[in-house]
């Protein structure tokens, strides 16, 4: 056997114990993984993005949608509304009905303006961080990030 410097003499050590690689064959392995765990990533999200535009979209005339997508949210992120399962907390009549209604029971051309949920319209009615009494206390509409994921 050929004998190394001092300075090599652990590295080698390592190497013959197996606590360590080359360096070409452990940056292929590291370099790949991440990649990879990226790649499957975007395409769970991308799949499950498809899948709720489908479930938005796949609602008939005069059925309740299980997903509503609002788009129409500026420079943030759109906003998957889970409609189902809010109507699992509320009536039909809370959110649609009344004198001053918080939304229209068809789909509204234009998006919400946050200065509105704010001031406790729409979503802001209920989203404002404050107990409802039999209700527990939801978050308030200035969190952002609840809605707006990416």
């Amino acid at each position: 056997m050929k004998k190394l410097p001092w300075l090599y003499a652990p590295l080698a050590l390592a190497f013959a114990l197996g606590l360590a690689a080359p360096a070409s064959a452990a940056g292929k392995k590291e370099d790949k993984a991440p990649e990879a765990a990226e790649k499957k990533d975007d395409k769970a999200a991308k799949a499950d993005e498809k899948k709720d535009e489908k479930a938005a979209e796949a609602a008939p005339a005069g059925e309740v949608p299980e997903i509503l997508l609002l788009d129409k949210t500026g420079k943030l992120a759109p906003v998957k509304f889970q409609h189902a399962a809010h109507g699992k907390l509320n009536e039909c009549k809370d959110c649609h009905e009344g004198d001053k209604p918080l939304f229209e029971q068809k789909r509204s051309t234009e998006g919400f303006k946050m200065a509105d949920m704010h001031a406790g319209k729409n979503c802001g009615a209920c989203h404002d961080g404050k107990d409802h009494g039999a209700r527990k206390k939801v978050f308030s509409s200035k969190t952002c990030m609840k809605c707006h994921k990416k």
